[in-house]
């Protein structure tokens, strides 16, 4: 009798550490499908070119998302709009030039042009 029980014991460990195997496969697998969901080419129409799903068409916006928030891109217009350059936003935000432009017009503020008047 007791054999039986170490027997029995020794399965469900074992059923154990197959499990806990399965689980880290599957995390592995589902990063890798993810990682190759950009690689994988697509169907193919008759001329060779991709065909568009539905699904992608219009699914949003391209490219990286935004540095700033909706909150943060209204502060900034705010302070663009109260005098602050965007270079000294830049600086301030420790964000490049074109990244805090974007920003501003995605915010609705409309940009100076030019050189600002020196102060004296």
């Amino acid at each position: 009798m007791s054999s039986l029980k170490r027997i029995l014991r020794e399965l469900s460990q074992e059923i154990e550490r197959l499990s806990q195997r399965n689980e880290m496969l599957e995390r592995r697998l589902t990063s890798i499908t993810g990682a190759l969901q950009g690689a994988v080419r697509g169907p193919r129409n008759g001329s060779g070119r991709m065909v568009r799903s539905s699904r992608s068409r219009g699914a949003g916006r391209r490219g990286a998302p935004p540095k700033f928030g909706d909150a943060q891109a209204v502060q900034l217009r705010r302070e663009y709009e109260k005098g602050a350059t965007s270079a000294q936003l830049a600086r301030k935000y420790k964000a490049a030039l074109p990244t805090i432009l974007s920003t501003l017009r995605r915010a609705g503020a409309s940009l100076r042009r030019g050189r600002p008047p020196k102060r004296k």
